[in-house]
């Protein structure tokens, strides 16, 4: 008598020691499942998809690189020094107050007024660049989502 518990694997049911189960491998027509019946299974889209949240990352890197300087420009960190009246002429004045008088090196207003008077190293281009880039791809990301 043959051992029932070997049956072939494209069988529709597996035998095991008397017992059927269904085949989790197996669909309706009685062979392995269609990848699109997977809704993560469509690949159709994905370098669609890659390809915007790429240019969304790349363009919203150069755009913050580039719009930094007028941003720090437009708040009061000109080339200049700190515009009077401006919003980083609040800032100085909390910090000088919360200093004792003076601004300490290396604060954040201190960074901000180097950066609009001589504008942004290389590392700093790097940062805004890469925080610019991370923004875009989620928004890229975020657009080309499926509800």
């Amino acid at each position: 008598m043959p051992d029932k518990s070997l049956v072939p694997y494209n069988e529709r049911a597996v035998e095991l020691d008397g017992e059927e189960e269904d085949d989790p491998y197996a669909d309706d027509k009685g062979g392995p499942p269609d990848r699109n019946d997977n809704p993560q299974g469509d690949r159709k889209n994905q370098p669609t998809r890659m390809a915007i949240i790429a240019g969304a990352a790349a363009v919203t890197a150069v755009g913050a690189v580039i719009a930094a300087p007028v941003v720090l420009g437009a708040v009061g960190f000109t080339s200049a020094g700190i515009a009077a009246g401006s919003f980083a002429a609040s800032m100085m004045s909390t910090a000088a107050i919360a200093n004792g008088g003076g601004v300490a090196a290396g604060s954040l207003v201190a960074v901000l007024q180097s950066a609009g008077v001589i504008g942004l190293s290389v590392g700093a281009k790097a940062a805004v660049g890469i925080g610019g880039g991370l923004i875009g791809s989620i928004f890229g990301a975020k657009a080309t989502q499926k509800n």
